[in-house]
């Protein structure tokens, strides 16, 4: 899901966005989601410096420590600053039986390129949700642990058994 949103909406879009991200995380995931909704905020970052398996260690001590809101809440901090949205996209962060919290993370226009900014400058903020696949998925048709990016033991075997099959495969394909 791909929408464009004005001020005025955003709290309704936020919502319908929620229940979207939520349909699409018991489609594709195997974990039972919570409708007990909170959310953390986070700015995307322009260029990360580290690794992916760096960026998620540092996400993940950093959203734990994040005061949980709830959508008025947060509807009201992205307004504060509405006019420098470039890109915001809702994923689940976390979720257990009792509860999921979902990260509204936020690309401002501030931190485009002056060429590509000139372009976009008046146009509406692009609002979209999505869920993160792992590398270690071997299917599409596969459902995964939606909190495989807080990189606990099930992810940890996971990854273990996804190289050792891709490093034979790569062997066999060698000789």
């Amino acid at each position: 899901m791909l929408k464009k949103v004005s001020k005025e909406q955003l709290n309704a879009d936020l919502k319908e966005a929620t229940l979207r991200l939520l349909e699409l995380a018991r489609q594709t995931c195997w974990n039972t989601i919570s409708n007990n909704v909170v959310y953390i905020i986070s700015e995307i970052e322009k260029a990360p410096k580290d690794i992916y398996i760096n960026i998620l260690k540092n996400r993940k001590k950093e959203n734990d420590i994040k005061a949980k809101k709830s959508l008025d809440q947060v509807a009201q901090d992205l307004n504060k600053i509405y006019d420098d949205l470039y890109d915001v996209v809702l994923t689940v962060y976390k979720s257990t039986t009792t509860y999921t919290i979902i990260e509204i993370q936020y690309f401002p226009k501030s931190s485009l390129e002056a060429s590509f900014l000139k372009t976009v400058k008046g146009e509406l903020p692009m609002l979209h949700c999505n869920i993160t696949i792992p590398t270690y998925r071997k299917t599409d048709s596969e459902k995964f642990d939606i909190n495989w990016e807080l990189l606990g033991l099930r992810y940890k075997w996971n990854m273990f058994w996804h190289r050792l099959i891709v490093q034979r495969k790569y062997r066999g394909s060698r000789s």
